[in-house]
């Protein structure tokens, strides 16, 4: 299949021909999360057949934005991973997933969601500037499906990692509670009245944590596709 072509002179154009295909951007997401295996890409693009995402796969390892490696033993399975030119996408996709977040909840019925997406989210959404010095350990679970997550604030911003630590307040929520949490839509005070969080650590340092994000408010919220 050709690639789509503007007939413009126009960075944007350009990066469109590049990406605006179904399927790539989500490729790339599954890829700034970490090198993953054809099958661990297809257990998480919902409807992408063997043969579409060989080919997708196929034309970003040519535009030189994804490239094949082969883990260390006892692993030795071929990986999918970002190149620089593909790491470079990663402020473009944070600033999509920050205004996507305006037409994102609530989940649609049968929509896959899954909880290693979240450390995107967050990442995206984190203040730029300085935010409370509290540290939150986040269990963000759907179903048997858990992720694990460290939020600290700080004077240059909040981080977000996957990296075990120390932390004032752990918080177990599902995805959507987490987001809600994020953009002032619900209060941790009431999402923990709700039986919607589990808490343990610093009460003070809970009622903190939607000042560690920058998300999308509820006043700014639109009504999806």
């Amino acid at each position: 299949m050709a690639m789509i072509r503007y007939p413009q002179f126009c960075a944007l154009a350009r990066a469109a021909e590049l990406l605006g295909e179904r399927w790539t951007l989500l490729i790339v997401r599954e890829l700034l999360l970490g090198p993953k295996r054809f099958s661990d890409l297809r257990a998480h693009l919902d409807g992408i057949s063997p043969s579409v995402l060989a080919e997708r796969l196929t034309r970003v390892e040519a535009l030189g934005l994804v490239r094949r490696s082969v883990l260390p033993p006892p692993a030795a399975s071929t990986v999918y991973e970002l190149t620089e030119d593909g790491l470079a996408l990663r402020p473009a996709v944070f600033e999509l997933i920050r205004w996507g977040g305006r037409f994102l909840l609530p989940a649609r019925e049968g929509e896959r969601i899954e909880p290693e997406w979240m450390r995107l989210a967050l990442a995206a959404c984190a203040r730029r500037g300085a935010s409370p010095p509290r540290s939150f350990l986040l269990r963000i679970r759907e179903g048997a499906k858990e992720a694990t997550l460290h939020v600290t604030g700080g004077p240059t911003g909040t981080v977000v990692t996957d990296r075990p630590a120390l932390a004032d307040v752990t918080i177990v929520a599902s995805v959507q509670t987490i987001l809600a949490l994020m953009s002032g839509a619900v209060s941790p005070l009431a999402a923990l009245e709700a039986g919607r969080i589990e808490t343990t650590g610093d009460p003070a340092a809970l009622a903190e944590f939607p000042q560690l994000f920058d998300a999308a408010r509820p006043e700014q919220r639109r009504a999806g596709p």
